[in-house]
């Protein structure tokens, strides 16, 4: 029988600062944004993995930095910065046959949480970064498919919370994140594609 669950690594008041100096950089210029994760303490993925907070993990994403608080980042030159924050998913036997995300140092899952709680986590991350940035430009919502885009048009950046499929799952389970965004590298991947782009960084 399959158990519902919900993954979440909060995203502190401290985290909420830590993105919103990264949203001042040009984020297709790796030297700068790799001089400030080093300045804000976040090790490469790589050697973070390799520490003794990993060592009894069995399955840990691939990404290019880790949080101090252990979100999986990934920030490779492409003009966007990933960080997923919370996770909607089964362990069923199937896809998942164990919990990939709850054992993770930083994370913690409740079993039986599903959308309700889900949702909750999403409203208090667009709340905290509300109460830094004021009403977001945008809060787009698709019912049918429990997705949902709240965005902030910054100097360089768009800031996106965001919720919908998960796409290493092959669309099975869902995430939500913090998604910061190039307004000027064309090739930035917007959700949705360009029609999105045009609407959020402009």
């Amino acid at each position: 029988m399959a158990e519902e669950r919900v993954a979440l690594c909060p995203v502190t008041e401290e985290l909420v600062s830590h993105l919103l100096a990264l949203a001042e950089l040009d984020l297709t210029d790796a030297d700068a944004v790799g001089a400030r994760t080093r300045q804000l303490g976040w090790p490469d993925w790589s050697r973070a993995v390799r520490g003794p907070a990993y060592e009894n993990t069995s399955d840990v994403p691939e990404a290019t930095h880790v949080t101090p608080y252990g979100h999986f980042v990934t920030c490779d030159g492409d003009g966007s910065l990933y960080l997923p924050f919370a996770y909607l998913y089964t362990v069923d036997g199937g896809l998942l046959d164990e919990d990939c995300w709850g054992t993770l140092p930083g994370w913690r899952s409740e079993e039986g949480a599903w959308r309700p709680e889900f949702d909750a986590h999403v409203g208090t991350v667009v709340q905290r970064f509300t109460d830094r940035l004021g009403l977001p430009d945008h809060d787009i919502r698709q019912p049918k498919y429990d997705t949902r885009y709240v965005s902030w048009r910054l100097d360089h950046t768009v800031l996106l919370v965001g919720q919908g499929p998960e796409p290493l799952s092959y669309h099975q389970f869902e995430d939500a994140h913090v998604h910061l965004l190039s307004r000027t590298a064309t090739d930035a991947p917007y959700p949705e594609g360009q029609a999105m782009r045009a609407l959020l960084a402009t």
